[in-house]
């Protein structure tokens, strides 16, 4: 049976670049992904502008493959809404399979109403669209994993998807009390994952994210854990196996 990966991301990742083709190649080569999710790293540039995220959109989609199948995030961010860039106009370009939320690092402010209308909006065309949101969650007040919690209940057409499961106590309360909320395993470690699948009713909510190739980059310059991104790839999947799908 072949899987789908959640949580994948091409472009600009602090010093490095990259290229979404050859991060496709690299997934596809291990034959056991038929489908990846992905979005773009560079939206955390100083210097992001939409049309260049959109380019790197474009230039991804030319992928060519009759096994595994792209599709990409739009990473919805309080500048566009600052630039005006409503998030219906920003999901115009492209066949979003959804929208990548990140509150820590791109500062959501719950107290603007700019803010919060295109959060709004964003729940709302997934909700309609019957679309994913993919929120980065972690242990710190402003990722928590109730962060949007309100919004779950409201626009429960829209699957969620809390990145990282972390932490996992709190990840596990959100997933089992709404139908529409998953969890995903990008980064989580064996322990934090053996507690996941213990917290959580129903483990075919737990989602298999790498946060590939970012995962590879954290372990080199972290854990000084020098890997091609075949293996580290490959090495992620190991945990496939432990997972029942959906």
């Amino acid at each position: 049976m072949f899987m789908k990966d959640y949580h994948v991301h091409i472009g600009q990742f602090n010093e490095l670049y990259y290229d979404a083709l050859e991060i496709f190649d690299v997934i596809e080569s291990t034959g056991l992904i038929s489908e990846v999710h992905y979005s773009s790293t560079s939206t955390c540039r100083n210097d992001v502008e939409l049309i260049g995220i959109e380019e790197e959109i474009e230039y991804a989609q030319k992928y060519e493959s009759n096994f595994l199948k792209v599709k990409p995030y739009l990473w919805y961010i309080p500048k566009y809404a600052e630039e005006n860039i409503s998030v219906q106009s920003a999901i115009s370009s492209f066949d979003y399979c959804g929208i990548k939320l990140h509150p820590f690092a791109h500062q959501w402010n719950f107290q603007d109403k700019k803010h919060i209308k295109q959060i709004e909006d964003i729940f709302l065309w997934a909700h309609e669209n019957k679309k994913q949101i993919l929120i980065h969650c972690a242990d710190n007040q402003s990722c928590l994993p109730n962060k949007f919690e309100k919004y779950f209940k409201i626009f429960s057409g829209a699957k969620i998807i809390l990145a990282h499961s972390n932490p996992v106590f709190e990840t596990a309360q959100m997933v089992n009390k709404y139908d529409n909320v998953f969890c995903d395993t990008a980064c989580i470690n064996k322990e934090s994952f053996e507690q996941l699948k213990k917290e959580i009713n129903d483990t075919k909510k737990i989602l298999f994210g790498s946060d590939f190739p970012i995962n590879n980059y954290w372990n080199k310059l972290l854990f000084n854990k020098s890997k091609s991104l075949s293996k580290e790839y490959k090495e992620t999947c190991a945990i496939l196996k432990n997972l029942n799908y959906e």
